[in-house]
């Protein structure tokens, strides 16, 4: 019986044991942790996002180690052929509530130059942009910089990481039920939509906005540039009111010849609130004759080859959700560092990248300054 209970008591050591590995923890003082998995995936309350070498074919997890000390960190280490994978995993605690910080380092060990292809693997209902991935109303993942994925596009979309706000603004007056949403760039984040069209194509656009959070003018103005067309700086409680949707119409060119055109909404560099919103883009045939009241009141949807209800039913990203990959060409003995963040437990927006002012040294550093406090 001895014998027999002791065996119980080993197994559910191991047991216990091979939990703990399968699913350690990132964390920081006062903060509820995040899991990471044997394999470097990371789980957020909002998904995973796991790494993984595609090309060359055969990866397998090397090795994983876990460090307490300074900063609670996993490394997580993959082959495949030539190409080294080692993923850096901890919790940085840069306000509100700290990200997770995800530092990919791929390495080229053969004597020769190689090519590999790195996939990000995030679920579907991550909405990406150009450096950011929105899900549950906020920019959740910060995408390295200095690095194109690939990606495939849709015809139209979102390409930065806004929120979708639906609900968020009351117009008081008659109008298209989509002057209800917005889109909001956080943080001063540019809204910027891609729309598919014959290369130096032209086109009428509209932009329609309501403002319901500000009651004076001058707390949020902003610069609405439209490809082609000359930008126009606009407050739209001084225009038209709070709660007042209004639209703004451009004669538009796809100038660069790229077969998109491009519409941004910037934040005005005067303006106290850097937040960007956006209610409604409609975008016409350029022969077309259309009155503001018109496009106001939704009269003419059908007749736009575009509209997007921004922050509505009708929006999307320009690229579809979820899985991204990066192509390195890397020499013998080259590597590359790419820098992912991720929103955590307890925390808010992740930064976007190409604003922020931390970078992969000032991360960690406040990382080991936190826990050296503690």
């Amino acid at each position: 019986m001895k014998t027999k209970a002791a065996l119980a008591l080993l197994a559910l050591a191991v047991t216990a044991l091979a939990a703990d590995e399968s699913a350690r923890t990132l964390s920081s003082p006062g903060f509820p942790p995040s899991k990471i998995a044997a394999n470097g995936a990371i789980e957020e309350l909002w998904g995973t996002v796991a790494l993984a070498v595609l090309e060359p074919a055969g990866m397998t997890v090397a090795e994983q180690r876990f460090e307490e000390r300074p900063v609670p960190t996993a490394v997580t280490t993959k082959r495949a052929g030539d190409i080294v994978l080692e993923e850096t995993a901890y919790r940085a605690p840069i306000w509100p509530g700290g990200v997770d910080v995800l530092s990919a380092a791929v390495s080229n060990t053969g004597a020769a130059a190689a090519r590999t292809l790195l996939e990000v693997q995030m679920p579907e209902t991550v909405g990406l942009g150009e450096q950011t991935g929105a899900a549950e109303g906020r920019p959740v993942v910060a995408l390295p910089l200095g690095v194109e994925p690939v990606r495939e596009e849709r015809e139209w979309g979102c390409t930065g990481g806004p929120s979708s706000l639906p609900g968020w603004a009351k117009p008081s007056t008659d109008c298209d039920p989509a002057f209800k949403n917005i889109r909001a760039g956080m943080g001063g984040i540019p809204i910027t939509y891609k729309f598919r069209l014959e290369p130096g194509g032209r086109r009428k656009v509209v932009l329609g906005l309501c403002e319901s959070h500000w009651q004076v003018a001058g707390q949020r103005p902003v610069v609405l540039r439209v490809e082609g067309a000359p930008e126009r700086e606009l407050d739209p409680v001084a225009e038209w009111g709070q709660h007042v949707p209004g639209c703004i119409a451009f004669d538009a060119i796809d100038a660069n010849k790229d077969g998109r055109l491009e519409v941004t909404v910037d934040p005005h560099p005067a303006a106290s609130d850097k937040n960007t919103i956006l209610n409604v883009i409609w975008v016409f045939d350029s022969g077309l004759v259309i009155s503001d009241g018109d496009v106001l009141t939704g009269k003419l949807n059908d007749k736009a080859e575009y509209y997007v209800d921004a922050g509505g039913e009708r929006d999307q990203s320009l690229y579809k959700g979820g899985t991204l990959r990066y192509a390195l060409e890397l020499q013998p003995g080259e590597s590359r560092q790419l820098l992912f963040l991720l929103s955590s437990p307890g925390g808010g927006a992740v930064p976007d990248p190409a604003n922020m002012a931390w970078t992969a040294a000032s991360l960690r550093k406040a990382a080991e300054d936190v826990w050296r406090d503690w």
